[in-house]
């Protein structure tokens, strides 16, 4: 595939990109690749209206997971204008880079960057995003999607690692080691939800949801169960969820078929989950605010990602 047929995005601001500067710029400058870097994000949206007019079949996006998300959905609210909706590199030059360990380039890498552009022996993927819909605001578009602990974890994880140097796979360790330790409710408490998915409701105080649409997390932990046939994986604790680190330890090791209701877990397949919850709600990393505490998720149609 040549330059003009292909589109970098790059945000600076993104953590590997920060320290050892833009792959793609780099590129971009040797090549004569569009290039468009994220500033304040304002400009993204007459960015991708211009690759629709343009037809760009294959966007590069170098950040991390919040800014692939902010790529993606700047990209998909404005899916109709596209005759062909482009397929996605994702360049990790973020903190954690959890959505580029699934489907994205393995490393940012010059030499495979350039391999993938011209598609010549990429593996491809497709994959569908969850939308996050409401009435406040147009969807957010994303990949892992938690209510309650896991966003607390997340806050925590960026006041008392990441501040100490601490960053990757190892930080994210870190927080989930200490929310899900004897004195968990020094990083996680339970807050009040209704939810509805499956023909079932759900009313009660719950520790957190976890939804995803990869087909895995990173660190081998993959904490999700459910046996049924639809794209939603749902990982769910009750307010009073016991032995919480046996369980993370068990499915770290690969434990998916053992029923761990009792003690507040639970895990389904869904193609929709209706929510009702006024607490911490987190999208691939980034914290979303709903006031009117009413939003819906569901996925979209599968997106081409080549890596």
């Amino acid at each position: 595939m040549s330059p003009a047929n292909t589109l970098f995005i790059v945000n600076h601001l993104s953590e590997r990109v920060a320290r050892k500067g833009s792959v793609l710029e780099a590129i971009s400058g040797d090549t004569q690749t569009p290039l468009h870097t994220l500033g304040n994000f304002e400009d993204l949206p007459d960015t991708v209206l211009r690759a629709a007019k343009n037809k760009t079949p294959h966007i590069f996006i170098e950040g991390g997971d919040g800014t692939v998300q902010s790529v993606l959905t700047a990209f998909l609210r404005r899916k109709d204008q596209f005759e062909a909706f482009p397929t996605f590199s994702i360049v990790p030059g973020g903190m954690t880079n959890q959505v580029a360990k699934n489907i994205g380039l393995i490393s940012a890498s010059r030499s495979l960057i350039e391999k993938t552009m011209t598609h010549v022996q990429a593996p491809t993927s497709t994959v569908p995003l969850l939308s996050v819909a409401s009435p406040d605001h147009d969807p957010f578009y994303g990949f892992l999607f938690s209510t309650g602990g896991l966003p607390m974890i997340t806050e925590y994880t960026k006041s008392n690692i990441h501040n100490k140097g601490i960053g990757g796979s190892l930080a994210v360790a870190g927080g989930i080691l200490r929310g899900i330790s004897g004195k968990r409710e020094d990083v996680m408490y339970p807050t009040e939800i209704t939810l509805e998915l499956n023909g079932q409701t759900i009313s009660e105080d719950h520790l957190g949801t976890v939804v995803t649409t990869l087909p895995g997390l990173i660190l081998g932990l993959d904490p999700f169960w459910g046996t049924e046939d639809a794209p939603l994986r749902v990982t769910y604790g009750r307010g009073d969820t016991r032995r919480l680190y046996k369980h993370v330890a068990g499915l770290w090791a690969g434990q998916k078929s053992k029923d761990r209701s009792k003690d507040g877990l639970k895990s389904w397949n869904t193609h929709k989950i209706d929510y009702h919850y006024s607490g911490p709600v987190v999208l691939d990393g980034e914290a979303l605010d709903f006031p009117s505490h009413e939003f819906s998720l569901t996925p979209t149609d599968p997106i081409g990602f080549v890596y």
